[in-house]
């Protein structure tokens, strides 16, 4: 006879907080977004009871004032007053630049991410927690079923994302997404406190709000929000499934050059079944273009279909350079994806640059100030080939063109991918990759 699987509580009380927090990234200290909304302030709620635990983490609750409307400085009063009832430090972030008129919630939600990165980022603090819930989860299976969205789009939002801004990375958490938001509120009722009604969740001229105004008829059809966080959890366990299939075929059959791009095996590539071709690009791209996102998945077929129609060629998509011939095909990035990127200053303790690489000086080694680095160029290279330096002749020069150099006020000093000898190291910086291997300089290159 089989084992019944026992029902999973909801994180609604503050051990079963912990709990979910704990399981999903243990951490000493969390930030909790809340806007004043009523789902938001059940996290207050919950950190509130939570902290009353022996070894319970510290929680810091961080608001977002958009600037759109001037009733927010007086809501977000209710959340700092409410957080001061309770003894949870509160922090208000104010808009830095203004919002267009069009786009405006996908801009307020950039906003929002990147000013609570770089506060966390300061404050050391590893993870956001937002409250998300099960309802959440069907609106966004619906709106992305309604745009034809495949496996990963289907799978919904991510009960743990590491989250790419202009500020840094930030971890999302969300330990809601299989809770009622019903029970969300009875949180805040039985903790007696006010919440805010934010006037665009009624406006019908964002998607979310239409679906949701469509739920009741949904639900009369069977389309209610557990049966589609059902679906979503379904299609999670085939992205899982997918993903672990692709990365053991990219450690069979790709690898990370030294020079910055990747390589993939052209004849192997080719016996792949569609769909894992095109997921197979999808993840380089994401690795190795401007940002993590790829491109839809109609462009990312048209160079699937180039790469098995052509020869040789190349062809430019999402920032990236995607080169093949014989039996490679290799992705980089492009070099008018760096057109327009300002120089980045050095510092002792290294940096970020282009999302490829982590610059930094050389230990033990004496720099003089001023130095910065910028992708080494056309010119830059035949400079560095005057001097004598060798550079490895089968690599494509536009991936070396779009390597990092270092430079000062008088012009161009080195390049330390190709210099053992610069006064600056020159590592790959690949956050969140598909566990890429690293095949170093390969034979004959």
């Amino acid at each position: 006879m089989s084992a019944v699987r026992p029902e999973i509580k909801p994180p609604t009380t503050g051990p079963r907080f912990l709990a979910a927090l704990k399981k999903l990234a243990p951490h000493k200290r969390y930030a909790l977004a809340v806007s004043g909304g009523r789902d938001s302030m059940a996290l207050v709620a919950l950190a509130a009871a939570a902290v009353k635990k022996s070894g319970a983490p510290r929680f810091h609750v961080v608001s977002v004032d958009h600037g759109l409307r001037k009733q927010a400085r007086q809501e977000l009063r209710l959340v700092a007053d409410t957080c001061r009832r309770v003894g949870l430090p509160h922090k208000i972030l104010r808009a830095d630049v203004p919002l267009g008129k069009t786009g405006i919630q996908q801009a307020a939600r950039d906003l929002r991410y990147r000013l609570m990165a770089g506060w966390c980022a300061a404050q050391k603090i590893p993870a956001l927690v937002v409250a998300h819930h099960q309802r959440d989860q069907a609106e966004t299976l619906l709106m992305r079923l309604a745009r034809g969205s495949g496996v990963d789009g289907l799978s919904g939002m991510a009960r743990v994302q590491k989250l790419e801004t202009a500020a840094g990375n930030l971890q999302i958490l969300r330990p809601f997404l299989d809770t009622d938001p019903a029970l969300l509120a009875r949180v805040v009722q039985r903790a007696k406190f006010d919440w805010i009604e934010d006037p665009s969740n009624h406006d019908t001229q964002f998607e979310r709000v239409r679906w949701r105004q469509a739920a009741t008829l949904l639900e009369e059809l069977g389309l209610n929000a557990p049966a589609l966080a059902r679906t979503s959890a379904n299609m999670r366990q085939m992205r899982d499934y997918l993903d672990a299939q692709m990365t053991d075929w990219l450690q069979a059959h790709g690898g990370y050059h030294f020079c910055g791009f990747y390589c993939l095996d052209r004849r192997a590539f080719s016996r792949l079944p569609t769909l894992m071709r095109l997921r197979v690009l999808r993840a380089v791209m994401a690795c190795m273009g401007p940002v993590k996102f790829a491109p839809p998945e109609p462009s990312i077929s048209h160079a699937d279909g180039l790469i098995a129609a052509r020869a040789h060629g190349g062809h430019t998509l999402g920032g990236c350079m995607i080169r093949w011939r014989g039996s490679d095909i290799m992705i980089g990035r492009e070099a008018a994806a760096l057109d327009g990127v300002p120089p980045m200053p050095l510092v002792r303790t290294g940096s970020v640059w282009d999302r490829r690489f982590f610059v930094e000086i050389r230990k033990g080694k004496k720099a003089k100030a001023g130095l910065f680095a910028a992708p080494l160029g056309i010119e830059g290279l035949r400079l560095l080939e005057r001097t004598g330096l060798l550079v490895p002749k089968r690599v494509p020069r536009c991936y070396l063109h779009v390597l990092p150099a270092i430079f000062d006020a008088r012009g161009l000093l080195s390049c330390p991918v190709l210099d053992a000898d610069s006064a600056c190291t020159v590592v790959p910086w690949q956050p969140d990759t598909p566990n890429l291997p690293d095949i170093g300089v390969m034979a004959g290159w």
